[in-house]
C-alpha cells in the first residue's frame, strides 16, 4: 500500500513551515511513501487499499469559504483507493511553535488513517500503520493527544 502525502494550503501556511514539514515527514515515511518501490502492489498493511491519499488543508475561513472546499473522506472500494482531505486549524497552525506545527500535521495524518480504518470493510491494518508512522516520526500517542 502506498501512502500519498501532499497539502492544500493558502500561501501564508506554506511560508510558515508547512511545506518543510511535508518534505520532512514524507522522507521519514518513505517505507510507505516512496513511489519508486511499487508499494501499491505490496501487502504491507493489508490488501484492501493499494493507495491512500492524505491531503491536509490549511487555510483560513475566508479562503476556505470562497473556494467552496469541504473536507473529503472518499473511499473507492473497486479501485482500492482512499482520498482523505481533513482541515487543519489555520490560525492555530500559524501561531504555533515549530514543534507543535509538526505535531498538528502528524495529527492530521493519524486522523486521516483513522477515517479510513473506521470505513474499512476488509483487512486494512490501520493500527499497525499508525504505530509505524508514529515510530518513524519519533512521536508518541501522548504527544498527539496533548495537542
Amino acid at each position: 500500500m502506498l501512502l500519498f502525502l501532499t497539502i492544500e494550503a493558502q500561501h501564508d501556511a506554506g511560508e510558515n513551515g508547512l511545506s518543510e514539514i511535508l518534505r520532512e515527514v514524507d522522507k521519514a515515511l518513505d517505507f510507505v511513501t516512496d513511489k519508486s518501490r511499487d508499494l501499491e502492489n505490496i501487502d504491507n498493511y493489508g490488501t484492501e487499499f493499494k493507495s491512500i491519499a492524505i491531503i491536509p488543508s490549511c487555510m483560513n475561513d475566508h479562503f476556505w469559504n470562497v473556494l467552496g472546499w469541504k473536507e473529503r473522506k472518499q473511499i473507492w472500494r473497486k479501485k482500492r483507493e482512499a482520498d482523505i482531505r481533513l482541515r487543519m486549524d489555520y490560525e492555530r497552525f500559524i501561531n504555533e511553535t515549530p514543534e507543535n506545527k509538526r505535531l498538528l500535521f502528524i495529527d492530521i495524518i493519524i486522523k486521516s488513517i483513522e477515517v479510513v480504518r473506521d470505513r474499512s470493510k476488509g483487512d486494512f491494518k490501520a493500527n499497525d500503520l499508525i504505530k509505524d508512522v508514529l515510530l518513524a516520526l519519533n512521536v508518541s500517542e501522548e504527544e498527539i493527544q496533548r495537542l
